[in-house]
This record gives structure tokens, sequence and C-alpha cells, in this order.
């Protein structure tokens, strides 16, 4: 009955508690070394479709071959994009754990 009767007067008063993450004991190293593999492997791969993409529309219009050169344009699109999601993510990310 007192749970909820402070629950009451927390969510009574519009204030609702808002207390920092924290990690599991015992794991903090495992995670981090996880977040910095996937983020490491993101940027490669954003950065080889890049330059792929990129390849792929210069040997496209050099030997008028529109299939090859419309590929390297998706790819490159493709990037862009990965590289904005990639930046969004990592500010969401950083904004929530500190």
């Amino acid at each position: 009955m007192h749970m909820f009767h402070s629950l009451i007067e927390v969510f009574g008063t519009g204030v609702i508690p808002n207390p920092p993450p924290q990690q599991i004991p015992g794991v903090g190293p495992q995670i981090s070394a996880i977040v910095a593999y996937v983020k490491w492997g993101v940027l490669l791969v954003i950065i080889l479709v890049g330059f792929i993409g990129a390849g792929a529309v210069a040997g496209g219009r050099v030997f008028s071959n529109h299939g090859t050169s419309k590929a390297g344009q998706g790819m490159l699109v493709a990037a862009a994009m990965g590289a904005v999601l990639y930046a969004c993510i990592y500010a969401f990310l950083t904004s929530v754990t500190g």
C-alpha cells in the first residue's frame, strides 16, 4: 500500500523521475567492446559502399553501361543515408547513455 501511495504522490505532482542509466555490474567492458566493434564495422561498410558506388558510377559512365551507373548511384545514396542514420543513432545513444 505504501508503494501505491508514493506512486500517487509522484504522478499527482506531474513530475516523473528520470534516473540516469546504470551499467549492469561486470558487463561494462564487454558491452563497450561490442559497441566499438559494431561502430567500426558500420563505418567500414558505409565507406566501402560509397567508394564502390562511386567506382560503379564512373565505370558505367566511361563504358556506357547505364545499368552499372544506376546501381552505383543507388549505392551512393545508400551510403549517404547510412551515414546520416549512423550519426542520428550515435547521437541518440550518446544522449541516452550519458
